[in-house]
């Protein structure tokens, strides 16, 4: 209850003597401080304290200061005026930092929850932009990747993920590195019966462009990849126009992608 009580933003000794109130329903300090077990002058600045926040009230009895228990309802009107204060300062709080400029927001994971994250992050921020129709984002996903690397590595995932996009008609376009299990290393991923608009793959020199991460770019974030199974992990930068950047180069070398391949 102490500890519960501690998440309610009361102190230890606050709710150790608040606690203590309310079994013996109130009385001088001295007897509360015994029953709280905690120090008379100690006990005496507590009271004062928990008074001041409505918890308890005070009176006299035979000139003696006491105090006795608010209703345990007085907690929850706490709790409520914290919340409400809350919302009030909202807006000042963004303003101050609107003020200040952008900054991109970095988020950092570790692991294969790191890896699958960052993956899941690109569906449901997709999904997201498609729903707001003044929004002048792109509906796709565009990606760096290995194609025979995640097919190793993470499989029945990456197959999960697959059937979710097509589900939620997101469409994917990615440059893979050109390897003999690559060309058909996206087959086993798809539906039996898929929209084959929704999902472009360009195949470029794996000797030049080896992709050793996976680089995902969706909505205004930045999404990048590791599976390597010494360091994996997922970072994802929120940045309009980092994200406008790397979308731009990636059009650059789709688009040299394409010339090569039409050779």
């Amino acid at each position: 209850m102490i500890a519960d009580l501690l998440k309610l933003g009361l102190t230890d000794e606050e709710a150790r003597i608040y606690v203590a109130c309310l079994e013996i329903n109130g009385g001088p300090v001295s007897v509360i401080a015994r029953k709280a077990n905690v120090h008379r002058v100690s006990a005496y600045h507590t009271l004062e304290n928990l008074l001041e926040k409505k918890l308890l009230s005070q009176y006299n009895r035979n000139g003696v200061k006491c105090f006795a228990p608010e209703a345990p309802e007085k907690l929850e009107q706490l709790a409520l005026e914290r919340v409400n204060l809350a919302k009030m300062l909202l807006p000042q709080l963004k303003s101050l930092t609107s003020s200040k400029g952008f900054r991109p927001r970095i988020r950092f994971y570790e692991g294969m929850d790191g890896v699958e994250r960052v993956f899941n992050e690109s569906l449901s921020s997709t999904q997201k932009t498609r729903t707001k129709e003044d929004s002048k984002q792109s509906n796709e996903i565009l990606g760096y990747t290995n194609l025979k690397q995640i097919a190793e590595r993470i499989p029945t995932f990456f197959t999960q993920y697959t059937h979710r996009r097509m589900k939620n008609g997101i469409k994917v376009r990615y440059l893979s590195p050109n390897t003999v299990e690559s060309v058909h290393a996206i087959d086993p991923f798809l539906p039996e019966k898929y929209d084959p608009n929704l999902i472009e793959i360009l195949l470029v020199n794996k000797d030049q462009f080896p992709f050793d991460n996976e680089i995902l770019l969706f909505g205004n974030q930045v999404g990048i990849v590791s599976l390597n199974p010494d360091e994996l992990l997922g970072i994802i930068v929120e940045s309009a126009t980092l994200a406008r950047t790397m979308k731009a180069i990636f059009d650059l070398a789709w688009l040299g992608a394409t010339a090569f391949v039409a050779k």
